[in-house]
């Protein structure tokens, strides 16, 4: 079993230290909804981000919507052999039913997500998605066995191609969802391995499609259970 979590996410409500910014104001009347009920997004409310800390990498839904795409999209999902998991910078929650058709049209997924965050949960009955509020990297880690690793740049490098077979029972890849920078969360002391794919840095999604791709070429099968 695969877990995928992209951690330290930039999704978040607007805070309400900027919600009377006219870039947020504006943003939030065109849709007819309240400042702080709409996602910070850094295209719609990059002057607001001035003003707040680390204020240059906030406001990325785009990241967590090119990165769940990618997830439930694949093989490994559709195999019933993946798990799909948002963290927060604020340390929010977001799991992702294997089902899940998430929207690919960027402005549904967005309303997807306020909906979430306004309810805990889409939809009402049967939920697809729900949200936790105040779960740490370290408690999201503890509920899965197995090996963790952690993607970043300075990681130790690594070749999925003969680095997976290795594996012995589960793994739980760790990926950054944050434009730039670092990890928020001490990854290095939570996570087995922390490695790297490329002397490059690599978008979430790319991370990702690569761990998925290894995983399902080169990952081994589980023993069958005797009778």
């Amino acid at each position: 079993m695969l877990t995928l979590v992209l951690a330290d996410s930039e999704l978040e409500l607007v805070p309400p230290s900027i919600a009377g910014h006219p870039a947020i104001r504006t943003s939030a009347r065109k849709r007819g909804r309240s400042p702080t009920s709409i996602l910070l997004d850094s295209s719609l409310h990059h002057p607001a981000l001035k003003g707040v800390p680390e204020g240059e990498r906030r406001g990325r839904p785009d990241l967590v919507h090119g990165f769940v795409l990618i997830c439930l999209d694949s093989i490994v999902n559709q195999e019933g052999r993946l798990t799909t998991i948002v963290h927060t910078r604020h340390d929010d929650v977001l799991r992702f039913a294997p089902q899940t058709r998430i929207p690919r049209n960027y402005t549904r997924f967005v309303g997807l997500i306020e909906e979430l965050f306004a309810k805990g949960r889409v939809p009402d009955d049967d939920p697809l998605i729900t949200l936790e509020r105040g779960v740490d990297l370290k408690a999201v880690l503890a509920s899965y066995e197995g090996r963790s690793w952690a993607f970043a740049e300075g990681g130790a490098a690594t070749d999925l191609r003969t680095a997976i077979p290795r594996l012995k029972g589960e793994l739980t890849a760790v990926i950054g969802g944050f434009p730039h920078g670092t990890f928020r969360s001490p990854v290095a002391d939570l996570c087995d391995r922390v490695v790297s794919l490329h002397a490059n840095p690599l978008k979430a999604w790319t991370v990702a499609a690569e761990v998925l791709v290894a995983y399902r070429l080169f990952a081994k099968p589980p023993s069958p259970t005797k009778a």
